[in-house]
């Protein structure tokens, strides 16, 4: 089994030098031609090359590649470097959050099961068992329909993520965001020191393994 720290090291390479491989799908046409993917996919054994190859070029776009995350201490670090697929389930998990009041309100039968087919039944259950005890929420959702609330809740989640990593430098930041999807999001729903408060706390409840190799944390 690989340790903790181990995995914390293999994520914060690639973090710096290998973008390219956590790369949101839909940044994949910013950054490559279709027919350059289109080869990669076909031969396989090309991939390490090309990745090497795609990631600086995506670095030098971004004028990060002589500007790596080199302190292991941010905070920012715990959620910058989750996994695509849990860094999307942390992003709703904290959009539900913030539209918990509305969330917590819906009891009649129709509203929940709409909700259940909407975000499904964990999703659900979590805003209403966990999200309080995190956070209060956005006062504000309570009046907000049942349709403008499943709506909110990835964008509010997207921008409470970018809120909870801005403190930490574009070097971080920058990263961080090619693993989101390519889409506009408002203004911050929390200010940045809250929004990273959140996060953080959200993982001790639901990744507190993931949470405990970071010893600036503990």
């Amino acid at each position: 089994m690989v340790s903790a720290s181990t995995l914390l090291d293999r994520r914060l390479v690639e973090f710096n030098q290998l973008p390219s491989r956590t790369l949101h799908p839909s940044r994949h046409a910013a950054y490559a031609s279709r027919p350059a993917l289109a080869l990669v996919a076909a031969a396989p054994a090309l991939a390490p090359a090309w990745h090497r190859h795609w990631s600086r070029e995506i670095l030098e776009t971004l004028g990060l590649r002589q500007r790596p995350v080199t302190d292991p201490g941010h905070p920012e670090l715990a959620l910058a470097l989750l996994a695509p697929d849990a860094m999307m389930r942390c992003a709703r998990q904290l959009g539900a959050v913030l539209c918990g009041p509305r969330l917590r309100r819906a009891i009649a039968g129709d509203e929940v099961r709409a909700l259940i087919a909407d975000l499904g039944g964990d999703l659900l259950a979590f805003s209403r068992r966990t999200a309080a005890s995190l956070h209060g929420g956005l006062a504000d959702s309570v009046a907000w329909t049942l349709a403008d609330t499943t709506a909110a809740i990835d964008s509010l989640g997207l921008g409470a993520l970018r809120a909870a990593w801005s403190g930490a430098g574009p070097e971080l930041a920058r990263r961080a965001e090619l693993k989101l999807p390519d889409v506009a999001t408002p203004a911050p729903p929390l200010p940045a020191p809250q929004a990273l408060t959140l996060g953080l706390s959200l993982l001790k409840q639901t990744d507190p393994t993931w949470l405990s190799s970071f010893p600036a944390i503990r």
